[in-house]
């Protein structure tokens, strides 16, 4: 893991009249946190086979990442003023074109699913996570807390990255409809990395090529010691070979949000999202991307290093790295990453970092990055 000091960064934003009147130039350089790799290329084979062993268990094992707990933001007032900048967006990228007929996911983003990786407690967890336009079409959107184990050290906080890190766009009930893609680079703010900012708890993570893995079933022993074309393993009733597809890039699949930064607190966003619950108990892997409206309000939690965040009320309580979408289009499934749950203040109420032009700099550092 290595901080670099960026200059200020000059990245062509498209105007979007529908949000913005103006194009963002953040004004001052500061640190980058860098953390490469998350998996290097010699082990995404056997990362990915580490989650689909077993017909998908440890997937379906995997349970939400815990977000900070304890904070208690209370809305700022009108005299509290908002956060200040230029206005600016980054626009939106089409993936593949969908397919025509029927689907689950009608007006559903196909960049948003599930971000997993095991914990600093060795057990499998998710989060999640967007995919976000960029040069190489190949970075996620999460929480800081998603890709980084923080905890105070004596006398120095410290960030561990989390292990066997992936993404799986549309996740739903085991699947990979459009691939699995393993963590290459992380990137943060150093104020996250060093001190557990909440204002800054977020990362963007590129990811290496994905993989469409295909499941196939070897009759005996003899075929198992001769498969090799992928990963294979046994399991209670025979052996598995997994054969792994190329599935391009990520964005090439799937597209990728826009961002926005520096807007005022005050439209409605599209929140989108896998639900920490359901009537029936606890999320598993069954649970399917949700979408709730709700129009967010500047709060802060002083006592948690946390003086400019964004809350929102909506219909169901949004897991860790949900997006918050502004402008979103269903037809294109397309719009402009605005905000992601970090947390809740209270049942109902999710909470994100203000977007502003420091969150600008980290994202253009790493959609730059190749």
């Amino acid at each position: 893991m290595k901080r670099i000091l960026l200059p200020p960064l000059w990245g062509a934003a498209a105007t979007a009249a529908l949000l913005v009147g103006g194009t963002a130039v953040p004004a001052h350089a500061y640190e980058i946190t860098v953390t490469t790799p998350l998996v290097s290329g010699a082990k995404v084979a056997s990362v990915i086979a580490y989650w689909l062993r077993d017909g998908g268990r440890p997937l379906a094992a995997a349970t939400p990442a815990s977000a900070p707990a304890g904070i208690d933001a209370t809305p700022v007032t009108a005299e509290g003023g908002a956060p200040g900048g230029v206005r600016g967006v980054v626009p939106a990228s089409a993936g593949v074109r969908r397919a025509a007929g029927s689907s689950k996911n009608v007006n559903l983003p196909r960049t948003t699913g599930k971000v997993f990786f095991v914990g600093s407690d060795g057990r499998p967890h998710w989060c999640v996570g967007t995919s976000v336009q960029s040069d190489h079409r190949d970075l996620v959107a999460t929480a800081g807390h998603c890709v980084y184990a923080t905890r105070p050290a004596t006398g120095e906080f410290t960030a561990t990255p989390y292990r066997y890190w992936i993404f799986i766009p549309g996740y739903a009930g085991g699947g990979t409809p459009w691939g699995v893609y393993a963590g290459d680079r992380a990137f943060a703010h150093s104020d996250f990395t060093r001190y557990g900012d909440l204002d800054r708890d977020y990362a963007f993570v590129s990811v290496h090529t994905g993989v469409l893995p295909r499941h196939v079933t070897l009759r005996d022993a003899a075929q198992y010691a001769a498969f090799s074309a992928g990963p294979k393993y046994r399991t209670a009733t025979g052996y598995t070979g997994l054969r792994l597809l190329s599935a391009g890039r990520l964005g090439d699949k799937v597209g990728g949000q826009g961002l926005a930064y520096n807007l005022p607190v005050d439209r409605p966003l599209a929140i989108f999202g896998y639900p920490m619950g359901t009537a029936e108990g606890p999320a598993n892997g069954r649970t399917r991307l949700t979408r709730a409206y709700g129009k967010p309000f500047l709060a802060q939690d002083l006592s948690r290093r946390a003086n400019e965040l964004v809350a929102v009320r909506s219909a169901f309580t949004a897991a860790s790295g949900s997006p918050w979408l502004a402008a979103y289009r269903g037809v294109r499934g397309l719009g402009y990453l605005n905000g992601l749950t970090i947390g809740l203040s209270g049942p109902g109420t999710g909470l994100s970092p203000y977007f502003d032009g420091e969150l600008f700099q980290v994202y253009n550092a790493a959609r730059r990055a190749g």
